[in-house]
């Protein structure tokens, strides 16, 4: 009976598990998907562009030429030497400018000529016969498509002048200032009636003394005088020419300006002053080229100090 009520238990359970229905399997909630993470893509790392380095330009060297010692009676030449970049040429423009102890310009060149690497002004450097004492300043200006190294300006001191003594020589109340550089080339007479004539470099000075006329002082006069010089020269069969002839007067003293074209082989121009002193003696002064067509600056200078003073006893 029992094995019985057992079979009829297992088959309900058989019969019930046919019939019923299976058990749906859970149902999952969908996961939200994330979007995707962007992935930064780094931007190109520009490569630097080297900067061209510029080729150095090698300089130009700049050296002044100075004399080492400076004195008026010199004329001091302006010149300077600018040597250009190894291997290159060179064009430039330079200027010159000397200035005194008073920071005063007194005198301006241009470097115009050009022999190689050395410039040169056409005129030198002819200082003041009274210069100011202390430190001269001597300065380039240099314009060129390169640079420029070197030193550009020097100071520089002028050497006191020495004169000539002529105490012993000219007339009483008379004076002259006559630098030892300058040769005596000519002297005749004495203290009554006489002359001296000096030279240096390319020009000449004179002064000459005779009595004069105690009546009006006349050009025809004057030029009597004048032309008594050209004899002392030795040149009367060739003397010079006087060509124009003008009045003047000289520390209030009454005179005759000539001007003068001496003969070759020495000639050259000339200015000569025949000027009447207050004793009536008659005063020729001279300043002449000598081989060259102008007359010194320097010596017209020196001609500027002749003057009448007192007499002392």
């Amino acid at each position: 009976m029992r094995s019985l009520l057992g079979w009829v238990v297992a088959v309900v359970m058989v019969a019930l598990a046919a019939c019923s229905t299976p058990a749906s399997p859970p149902t999952l909630e969908p996961t939200a998907t994330l979007p995707p993470t962007a992935t930064m893509t780094p931007a190109p790392t520009a490569t630097p562009t080297p900067t061209p380095t510029a080729t150095p330009i090698p300089p130009a060297r700049l050296e002044l030429r100075w004399p080492e010692v400076v004195s008026v009676p010199a004329p001091v030449p302006i010149e300077v030497l600018l040597e250009p970049p190894p291997g290159g040429s060179l064009d430039a423009e330079i200027t010159a400018t000397v200035m005194d102890p008073g920071a005063q310009v007194y005198a301006t060149f241009e470097l115009t000529e050009r022999e190689g690497n050395l410039y040169r002004s056409p005129e030198p450097l002819q200082l003041p016969f009274d210069p100011l004492p202390g430190a001269w300043w001597f300065y380039v200006q240099v314009s060129a498509p390169v640079p420029v190294v070197g030193d550009g300006a020097l100071f520089f001191h002028i050497e006191p002048i020495e004169n000539r003594d002529l105490t012993e020589v000219l007339r009483p109340g008379t004076t002259i200032e006559i630098p030892v550089e300058f040769d005596e080339v000519i002297a005749q007479g004495d203290i009554w009636a006489g002359g001296r004539v000096w030279r240096y470099g390319e020009g000449e000075m004179a002064l000459w003394w005779v009595p004069g006329p105690t009546k009006d002082f006349t050009d025809s006069n004057a030029l009597v005088v004048l032309e008594a010089t050209y004899d002392a020269h030795g040149q009367r069969d060739t003397a010079p020419s006087p060509l124009e002839v003008m009045s003047i007067e000289w520390q209030g003293r009454p005179g005759f300006e000539f001007s003068e074209t001496w003969p070759e082989p020495e000639g050259g121009p000339g200015r000569a002053w025949v000027i009447q002193g207050s004793d009536y003696w008659v005063y020729v002064l001279r300043v002449r080229g000598v081989g060259t067509p102008d007359i010194p600056m320097l010596h017209e200078r020196i001609a500027e100090t002749f003057a009448f003073v007192e007499a002392s006893d």
